[in-house]
Formats: structure tokens, sequence, C-alpha cells
């Protein structure tokens, strides 16, 4: 007998590739003028469609006429995926903003998790910008447990999250990925490279890809053990003297990326904050 197909809680949403989902609300909700026209939310790397489930839920409730989109990133996305294959991953994306992009007034909600959806969203912007020579429309960002700084063990804790259960598989994937990661200093301290960590934080202060027009809202955790919260507060202060809107939301003893799960209310309470200022 055929085991019970396990529920992603995105069989509502549409897949438009392997890793972006698509949720437009039926014709029969009416439109909300102060509601995002699109939250684009951008899981953390190996995050499943289950556990970004659980925020589409809350953000359904919040905003019933946004569109929702969500896009997971894995290991591989980040290391030795070809550009053209992460091209691949994010073009359904790209397509819906040239679109929303053309609506002067369209608001756009981003929301991301961890270094790892933090990637996606500077590939976005990048390929946005190479396309429309323009920012990304953001009205409003969100930036969940990030971005750190490049150290051993803090990315190895990150690239675990994704790694198979079995225990054999497991351990050989990170002996395999502390290889990697050692290769990889190597490489960018040879040729004088920034690693991919370094280019997020440069990238998320960027005025010609990230406005300075759009608030943004950091959550993270001085209990946070794959990104020191120091680190995210040296990215805020350098926002903010680049002339960005900047909250900073700072829990005391929640995990990476589990703020949700310490204090809902407060989570929540903190995004609807941060979208208001922005009506």
């Amino acid at each position: 007998m055929a085991s019970a197909k396990v529920s992603t809680g995105l069989e509502h949403f549409s897949r438009l590739n392997q890793a972006v989902y698509f949720h437009q609300p039926p014709p029969t909700v009416p439109t909300a003028n102060q509601e995002p026209d699109l939250i684009l939310l951008l899981g953390w790397m190996g995050a499943k469609p289950r556990a970004l489930a659980k925020y589409a839920a809350i953000y359904e409730k919040l905003y019933p006429s946004s569109r929702i989109l969500i896009v997971t990133t894995d290991y591989l996305d980040v290391t030795i995926r070809t550009a053209t294959a992460n091209a691949n991953r994010i073009r359904p994306v790209l397509e819906i903003l040239y679109s929303l992009a053309e609506h002067a007034n369209a608001k756009l909600l981003l929301h991301f998790f961890s270094n790892g959806g933090g990637f996606t969203s500077m590939l976005i912007a990048q390929s946005f910008r190479e396309k429309t020579g323009r920012a990304l429309p953001v009205s409003a960002m969100v930036l969940d447990s990030c971005p750190g700084k490049a150290s051993y063990e803090g990315t190895q804790r990150a690239f675990a999250i994704g790694m198979p259960k079995n225990v054999f598989l497991r351990v050989l994937g990170l002996f395999l990925v502390g290889i990697f990661l050692r290769l990889l200093k190597v490489y960018c301290t040879v040729l004088g490279k920034m690693n991919m960590i370094e280019r997020l934080r440069k990238v998320l202060n960027d005025k010609a890809l990230f406005d300075t027009a759009a608030p943004r809202t950091y959550i993270y955790s001085e209990g946070d053990d794959m990104v020191d919260w120091r680190d995210v507060d040296e990215h805020a202060e350098e926002a903010t003297k680049k002339g960005y809107t900047v909250e900073l939301e700072k829990y005391h003893d929640s995990g990476h990326a589990a703020h949700m799960v310490k204090d809902g209310e407060r989570y929540w309470t903190i995004i609807q904050r941060l979208w208001n200022t922005v009506l």
C-alpha cells in the first residue's frame, strides 16, 4: 500500500517550479488598499515548505487580499549551483516582480530568513537591477536572523539544517561541507574576493539594489547560535548611516529563525507595525 502523501501546507498554492510557490487569493476576496500587493517570503537554507507554510498561513489571515510568493533555498543553491541554475530558480519570481513594477503604487513586503534567504534576496535584487536599471520595488523589509558574518562554526551549523536525518549521510555531508568551507576560504583569500556572506552584507545596504525609502526591521536574538546578534547590530548601524530607516527587535533566548515560535504574538505585532509605517 502506498504511503499517505505528507501535507506541505501549501496545497492551495501554485507550484511555479521546484523552489517557488505562489498564492493568488480567490476573486471573491475584496482588494484592500492598505494590504501588500505582494508578500515575498524567502526561506532559510534548508527550510521545508511545511515550515514556511506556517508563516504564509498567518500572512493570509492578516492580509487576505495579498498575493504571496514563497521561495525555498537549499545548500546546493548557495554552494555549487551554477549562476544559470539559480537564475532559473528565481525566474518566476522576477516575472511577477516585473509585472508588479509596472504599477506605480504597488506595495511589496519582503521577508527573508537567515543568510540563506538573504542570498536569494540578493540574487533577485541584482537580477531585477540588471533587467530594469532600478532598485527592487520594496515597500518594507523584514530581516529575520540575518545578516551574520562568516564563521566556520556558524556556517556549518546552518548547513546542518538541510542535511539528511540518516546518521551516515549526515556525517558524510558535514565532512564534505567542512572541506568545501576550507577550500572556499583559501580561494577567497588568495584571490582577494569576498565570500557570499560578505557580499550579502554589502548588497543589503546598496542603495542601487534596495532603496532607502523602504523601512526595514531586523528581528534577531542573543540566543542565536548561528548568527551573532552583534553582527546584526553592526549591519543595522551601517544601514542607518546610509539613510535607511531601521528598527531593531532583539529577542533574548529564541533560536535561529525561531522567534515566531518563541513569541508569535510579539513577532506578528512587529511585522504589522512595520507595515503600518508605509501606509
